[in-house]
């Protein structure tokens, strides 16, 4: 995928923009994503870039943002910053418990927090998509841990078949 496929996807995005905020992006690989949420970011925030496998970037500069890798397992450890909001982009499939791995990462976020999932709409699983979140299956899964104004931004054909979806919600504040 291009970056400017991957801006298309998730172009639909309602983000404040008032002030520079503060995101990871959780099993950010290449950081097509990161690079695609920066342009939707106002100038100075940054976007702490985070995966298991050795960094493709130390630190990069995308449209005014900030992109800093830190090597992090998002299914053992968390940041110590309050976030903004948590991109997962093709990642939370490889969680074995997403709605704890989510309830997580929630903790940390500021009240009126977003989480942005790109995901593949199946139920069927794969050797890459080990534990897959259909739209219908997140959207559940998010109502449950309190997200509002839950929100598919848009869906496009993947290459192995099932379609990817981009969907975006706001968390009021930490799971009960």
């Amino acid at each position: 995928m291009e970056l400017n496929e991957a801006q298309e996807l998730i172009a639909g995005a309602r983000l404040n923009r008032d002030q520079p905020q503060l995101w990871a992006d959780l099993g950010c690989g290449e950081a097509l994503f990161s690079r695609a949420l920066a342009h939707l970011l106002p100038a100075e925030s940054r976007i702490i870039c985070c995966d298991k496998e050795k960094p493709h970037f130390v630190r990069m500069t995308e449209a005014g943002v900030s992109l800093e890798f830190e090597q992090l397992d998002f299914e053992k450890a968390l940041l110590q910053e309050k976030l903004d909001g948590v991109l997962m982009a093709n990642a939370l499939h490889y969680a074995s418990d997403p709605q704890e791995t989510l309830s997580r990462w929630q903790a940390i976020l500021k009240p009126g927090g977003y989480f942005l999932c790109i995901e593949y709409d199946t139920k069927h699983a794969n050797r890459w998509v080990p534990f897959p979140l259909s739209v219908k299956n997140l959207e559940q899964l998010l109502h449950k841990l309190g997200a509002r104004e839950i929100q598919k931004l848009g869906e496009r054909k993947s290459l192995y078949g099932a379609k990817m979806y981009a969907l975006m919600c706001k968390f009021a504040s930490k799971p009960d």
